[in-house]
C-alpha cells in the first residue's frame, strides 16, 4: 500500500512538472509576437535597409526594397528602435499592435548626411566649404509665395529684403554683403543643376525639397564667374521606389491692413492749413483765401464736419489661396513625381492681384544597371495685375475735405477742383486703368548618366529655358495724363540654355576616398524685345488691343542681345581616414561680353577640413560628437558688363538740315576693349561642432572677401564729349562673422519635443579704392572706408527757436526752420557740412526659430531681426512732408510759436518741398527691427481619423505672418514699417491643410 502511494505521488509530480513546463512554454511563446510594418521618408517613399531593433536586446531586422519589415518581439510592451543613415532615429512602442508604419525624418545634423555641393553630392563629413542647408521640414514651417522667402532668417549671412507687400513681389537676397557697384549683387540660382539668369518667381515653393546656399570661394568656385555673389542650389522633389503617394496641400488666407500712414484727419488738416497761412507776410486769416482758389467744396465740408479718409476708401481686405497636388512614386527602374499648383493673391488695393499656374514633371529611368536618364520640366503661367500701379501716395496728400462722389453718385475726378490732386480711387473704376503683365515659362533639365567603369561616370545635362513676358497699359480719360486715352505694350522673349558634359570618378580604398569631377559647359542667352506707346485713342473700349487706331504714335522700339559663356572646370575631393579632407577646384570661363584678349579668366580655390573629433584622444569624450575645422581660400569672378559694351555704339540724334528736321547717328559711348572680370577673393575659416550625440550642433565662421578690378564709371573731362567711360578701377572689402546653433531642448517619453534654431551674421563692408584711388567720390555718394550704400547729407539737430534769430540768420535760416549741424565749424552751412549719416546695409542680422510638438500638436514661432541699419523713408519726402499749406501731410509735430518743438519745421503757405531748407535731413531713421515673422500652429490627425478618408496623414494648421514688429521707426516716428515704407503694413492669417494619401 505504501509503495502504491509513493508511486502515485511520483507520477503526480511528473505530470505536474510536465504541465508546468508546457504552461511556461505556451506562455513564453504567446508573448513572443511578430510585428510587421513599413518604413517611409517624409515624402512617403520607402526606405531600404532601415535597422529595426528591439530596445535592450540584440533582436533586429532590416527593411526590404519596399520598406517593409518583420520582427519578433518578446512582449507587447517592447520598444522598437528604427535607425538609418542620414535620418533621425526613432523609438516606437509596440503597445499591443501587430502592424507599425513608421516615418523617419531627415537628420540635417548627421555627420554622414548627404549635401548637394554643385555638380554632385558630398558627405557632410567631407565638406570643406561654407555651405548652409535647409531641408524639407524647415522649408514647410512657413507658407510662402516664392522660393526666395524660404531663406530669410534660416541661412546665416543671407540677407533677405522685402521692399513691397504687393502681390507678385519677389524679395531680394544678398549673401555676405554687397561688393559691386555696377554689377548685380544677387546670388546665382541653380535649380536641379541648371543655372538660371533670374530669380525663381515662376516656381512653386512646394516642389522644393532642399535648399543649399554656397557662400565661400571653395563652395562657389565650381560656378566660376557666376558665383561671385554666392550660389543658391534648389532641389525639387523626385520620385522614389515604392507605393505611390498622393499629396494635397492648400491654404486660404486673409490679408489685413494693420498700420497706415498717419496723416492729418479733417480737423487737424484745417488747423494745419490755417497755421501755414499765418506764416506768410502779411498773414492770411480768411478761410475763403486759405482753402485753394475754389474753396466751395472744402468750406462746405468744414461747415458740415464732412471729412474723407481716403486710405480707408482705397484699402480693402486681401485674399490669398493656394492649391497644390502632387503624385510621387515609382519602381526600382522608373521613378516619377508630378505636381500641379495654383496660387492667387488678391491685394489690398482694388486692381492689384497676382495669379500663378504651375505644372512640374520629374522622371528618372534606369536603362539596365549602368545607364540612367531623367527629366525635370517646369511649365508656368502667371498674370500680375497692377504691379506698376500705386495709388497710395495720392491718397496721402489728398485733402480730407474733398468728396469722392457727387450727390448723384458720379465719380469726381478732382475732389477739390485741384488738378494736382486727382481722385485716388480712380483705380477702382472698372476698365479706366489697366496695368497687366503676363508671363509664360518652360524650364527643363534633361540628363543622361552612364557608368563607364566602376566608379567612373559620364553625365550629360541640358537645360533649356524659354520665357515670354507681355505687358499692357491703358489710361482712361478719367486719369489726368492727357486729353484722350493713352496705351502701351511691351514684349520680351528670352531663350537660354545650359549644356554640361560632366565626368566623375569615385574611388574608396582602405582609408582613402577620392572624387574627381571634370566639366565642359556652354551657356547661352538670347533676348528679343519690342515696345510701342500711343496716345489719343478714339475709343476707350479697345484699351491696348488696337494701338493702330491711335491719333499719335509716341514711341516705337525693339532690341536684341545675346551672350555666351564657355567653361572648363576641374575639382578634386580627397579625404583620409575620415579625419582630413582636401578640395581643389579650378574653373576657366570665357565670355563673349569681353573683347578679345580679356574674354578668359581662371578662378582657383582650395579648401581643407580637419575632423578633430575623429582623433583617438577625443573619441572617449562622452559629450563631444563633432568638432571640425574648415579653411578655404580662392577667387571667383563677376562679368558685370552688358553685351556689346566693349564695342563702340551709336545712338540716333536730330539736327537741322537746311531748315528741315533730319536724323543722324552719333557715338554714344567710349569703348574700352581692356575691360575684364571683377574678381572676388575670399578667405574663410569655419568651426563645426556637435555635443551630446548631436543634440546641440552649430557652426562658427569668419571670412574676408576683397573684390578688385571693380567695373565702374570713370569720370572724363566734358571736353572729350563724354562724361564717363566704363573701366576696371577700385576695390571693396567685406569682413564678417556668422554662427548657427541648433538644439534639441526637450525630447520626453510622453511625446513632448522642443527644438531651437538660431542664426546670426555680422558683416561690415567698406570701399578700399575708387576711380581716383583712395579719393572719395562725393557726387556718387561713395567714400573710402565707408560701406557701399552710404547716406550722405546734412545732419538735423533740431529747429531754430525764439531767441536764436541772429544765429539762424547767420546760417541762412530762420526761427521755426530746420537746424543742421555745422560739421566743420566755419560758422556757415555749405555743401562741405554734409556727412555720412549711416548706411542701408545692416551690420547684424539674425533668425530665431522654436519648434514644439506634443501628441499630434505642433507649434513653430519664427523671429527675424536686423540691427545697425539706416533707412531713407520715401514717406518723409515729397509733398507728404513739405508743410506748404496745400496738400495733406503726415501728422507730425510741427513748430509754431505756441508749440516750440524740435521735431519738424513751421508750415508756410505756398512753399513746396524744394524750397524747404535741408528738408532731406528729415527722411533718415534707424531701420533696426525685431519681427515675429511667423506663427504656425497645427494638428496631425490620428491614424484612425486619417484612415477614414483613406489618408496616410492629415494635418490642419493656422498660420499668422508678420503679426508683430518692434522698431524705433514705427514706435517713435509713426512709420508704417521699416521694410515696407510706402504702403500699408499687413498681417496675413491663413488656414491650411496637408493631406497625404
Amino acid at each position: 500500500m505504501k509503495k502504491r502511494i509513493t508511486q502515485f505521488v511520483v507520477d503526480g509530480c511528473k505530470q505536474g512538472l510536465l504541465l508546468f513546463l508546457m504552461l511556461c512554454y505556451t506562455l513564453g511563446h504567446a508573448q513572443n509576437t511578430t510585428v510587421t510594418g513599413k518604413v517611409i521618408d517624409a515624402n512617403g517613399g520607402p526606405l531600404v535597409g532601415v535597422s529595426v531593433k528591439v530596445k535592450g536586446s540584440q533582436v533586429g531586422a532590416l527593411s526590404n526594397p519596399e520598406g517593409n519589415f518583420s520582427i519578433n518581439v518578446p512582449n507587447q510592451s517592447a520598444v522598437l528602435v528604427f535607425s538609418f543613415l542620414g535620418m533621425k532615429p526613432k523609438e516606437v512602442a509596440v503597445d499591443g499592435r501587430d502592424v507599425l508604419n513608421v516615418t523617419l525624418d531627415e537628420d540635417a545634423s548627421s555627420l554622414d548626411a548627404i549635401m548637394i555641393v554643385g555638380y554632385g553630392t558630398q558627405s557632410k563629413r567631407d565638406v570643406t566649404g561654407s555651405i548652409s542647408s535647409i531641408k524639407q521640414k524647415g522649408l514647410r514651417d512657413v507658407p510662402v509665395a516664392n522660393v526666395s522667402q524660404m531663406i530669410e532668417g534660416r541661412i546665416p549671412g543671407a540677407y533677405v529684403t522685402t521692399g513691397s507687400n504687393k502681390p507678385g513681389t519677389t524679395p531680394s537676397i544678398t549673401i555676405r554683403g554687397n561688393r559691386s557697384f555696377r554689377a548685380s549683387n544677387a546670388p546665382l540660382y541653380v535649380v536641379d543643376g541648371i543655372p538660371l539668369n533670374d530669380a525663381v518667381t515662376d516656381f512653386n515653393p512646394s516642389d522644393v525639397v532642399s535648399i543649399e546656399v554656397l557662400k565661400d570661394a571653395s563652395a562657389t568656385a565650381i560656378y566660376g564667374s557666376r558665383g561671385a555673389n554666392g550660389v543658391i542650389l534648389v532641389t525639387t522633389a523626385r520620385g522614389k521606389a515604392g507605393e505611390t503617394s498622393v499629396n494635397y496641400n492648400a491654404y486660404y488666407g486673409i490679408t489685413q491692413v494693420v498700420r497706415k500712414a498717419d496723416v492729418f484727419n479733417g480737423e487737424e488738416y484745417v488747423k494745419y492749413m490755417r497755421d501755414a497761412a499765418l506764416n506768410v507776410n502779411p498773414p492770411i486769416t480768411s478761410d475763403n483765401l486759405i482753402f485753394n482758389s475754389d474753396p466751395t467744396v472744402e468750406l462746405a465740408s468744414i461747415a458740415q464736419g464732412r471729412y474723407t479718409d481716403w486710405q480707408d476708401l482705397l484699402i480693402k481686405k486681401g485674399h490669398t489661396q493656394n492649391h497644390e497636388l502632387s503624385v510621387l512614386g515609382g519602381t526600382e527602374k522608373t521613378k516619377y513625381n508630378f505636381s500641379l499648383g495654383y496660387f492667387n493673391d488678391e491685394g489690398y488695393f482694388v486692381g492689384q492681384d497676382y495669379t500663378r499656374y504651375t505644372g512640374r514633371v520629374n522622371l528618372d529611368q534606369n536603362l539596365g544597371s549602368r545607364i540612367k536618364i531623367g527629366a525635370s520640366i517646369l511649365a508656368s503661367y502667371s498674370e500680375n495685375n497692377g504691379a506698376g500701379y500705386n495709388p497710395y501716395g495720392v491718397s496721402l496728400i489728398s485733402s480730407p475735405l474733398g468728396v469722392p462722389y457727387d450727390s448723384a453718385g458720379k465719380f469726381v475726378i478732382y475732389p477739390i477742383n485741384d488738378s494736382t490732386m486727382p481722385n485716388p480711387l480712380v483705380g477702382k473704376e472698372k476698365d479706366k486703368f489697366i496695368n497687366l503683365e503676363k508671363r509664360m515659362r518652360i524650364l527643363g533639365s534633361l540628363f543622361a548618366e552612364v557608368e563607364i567603369l566602376r566608379g567612373l561616370k559620364y553625365r550629360f545635362n541640358f537645360g533649356p529655358d524659354l520665357r515670354n513676358a507681355r505687358s499692357g497699359n491703358f489710361n482712361s480719360t478719367t486719369i489726368p495724363v492727357g486729353i484722350l486715352p493713352t496705351a502701351s505694350t511691351s514684349e520680351s522673349f528670352w531663350f537660354s540654355y545650359a549644356l554640361d558634359n560632366q565626368l566623375t570618378y569615385d574611388k574608396t580604398f582602405k582609408k582613402h576616398k577620392l572624387n574627381v569631377t571634370a566639366l565642359y559647359g556652354i551657356q547661352e542667352r538670347r533676348n528679343e524685345s519690342s515696345n510701342i506707346s500711343v496716345s489719343k485713342l478714339p475709343v476707350e473700349t479697345t484699351t491696348y488691343f488696337n494701338l493702330g487706331s491711335a491719333g499719335t504714335i509716341d514711341q516705337v522700339g525693339s532690341g536684341y542681345s545675346r551672350w555666351d559663356i564657355l567653361s572648363y572646370m576641374g575639382r578634386i575631393n580627397y579625404s583620409f581616414d575620415g579625419r582630413y579632407s582636401l578640395t581643389l577646384t579650378g574653373r576657366a570661363d570665357g565670355s563673349t561680353r569681353f573683347a578679345p584678349g580679356n574674354k578668359w579668366s581662371f578662378f582657383p580655390t582650395a579648401g581643407f577640413a580637419y575632423n578633430i573629433s575623429e582623433e583617438k584622444f577625443l573619441k572617449d569624450v562622452p559629450y563631444l560628437s563633432n568638432l571640425k575645422l574648415r579653411l578655404s581660400y580662392g577667387s571667383v569672378g563677376n562679368e558685370a558688363v552688358s553685351p556689346y559694351e566693349t564695342l563702340a555704339q551709336l545712338s540716333r540724334t536730330q539736327y537741322d538740315f537746311n531748315g528741315v528736321a533730319a536724323y543722324g547717328f552719333i557715338p554714344s559711348n567710349v569703348p574700352n576693349k581692356d575691360l575684364k572680370w571683377e574678381t572676388s577673393t575670399t578667405g574663410n575659416i569655419g568651426l563645426d561642432f556637435g555635443f551630446f550625440n548631436q543634440k546641440i550642433t552649430g557652426t562658427i565662421e569668419a571670412y574676408q572677401t576683397t573684390t578688385t578690378d571693380l567695373l565702374m564709371d570713370y569720370a572724363l573731362p566734358y571736353t572729350t564729349g563724354f562724361d564717363k567711360v566704363v573701366s576696371n578701377v577700385g576695390s571693396t572689402r567685406n569682413r564678417g562673422l556668422e554662427f548657427s546653433l541648433s538644439t534639441q531642448n526637450v525630447s520626453s517619453k510622453n511625446g513632448f519635443q522642443w527644438s531651437t534654431d538660431i542664426t546670426g551674421a555680422y558683416n561690415k563692408g567698406k570701399i578700399i579704392e575708387l576711380s581716383l584711388g583712395k579719393v572719395d567720390e562725393v557726387g556718387s555718394g561713395r567714400f573710402i572706408g565707408k560701406p557701399l550704400s552710404s547716406f550722405y547729407d546734412y545732419e538735423k539737430i533740431g529747429i531754430w527757436q525764439k531767441g536764436e534769430e541772429a544765429q539762424a540768420a547767420q546760417f541762412g535760416s530762420a526761427v521755426g526752420q530746420i537746424r543742421v549741424k555745422d560739421q566743420n565749424g566755419d560758422g556757415k552751412i555749405t555743401a562741405d557740412d554734409r556727412t555720412v549719416l549711416g548706411h542701408s546695409d545692416p551690420t547684424f542680422t539674425f533668425g530665431f526659430n522654436n519648434n514644439f510638438s506634443y501628441k499630434g500638436f505642433d507649434l513653430s514661432v519664427f523671429v527675424v531681426g536686423v540691427q545697425n541699419k539706416m533707412i531713407s523713408s520715401p514717406l518723409f519726402t515729397g509733398n507728404t512732408i513739405a508743410l506748404g499749406g496745400r496738400y495733406n501731410q503726415l501728422d507730425v509735430d510741427y513748430w509754431t510759436p505756441n508749440n516750440p518743438t524740435n521735431a519738424y519745421p513751421q508750415p508756410q503757405r505756398g512753399r513746396n518741398v524744394n524750397s524747404v531748407l535741408f528738408v532731406s535731413s528729415l527722411k533718415y531713421f534707424d531701420g533696426s527691427f525685431i519681427r515675429i515673422r511667423n506663427i504656425n500652429f497645427g494638428y496631425n490627425m490620428s491614424e484612425k481619423i486619417s484612415s477614414k478618408i483613406g489618408a496616410k496623414s492629415f494635418r490642419v494648421y493656422f498660420n499668422i505672418t508678420n503679426p508683430f514688429v518692434f522698431s524705433p521707426y514705427v514706435r517713435d516716428h509713426k512709420g508704417i514699417d521699416p521694410e515696407i515704407m510706402d504702403n500699408p503694413a499687413t498681417v496675413n492669417y491663413q488656414l491650411g491643410l496637408n493631406v497625404k494619401f
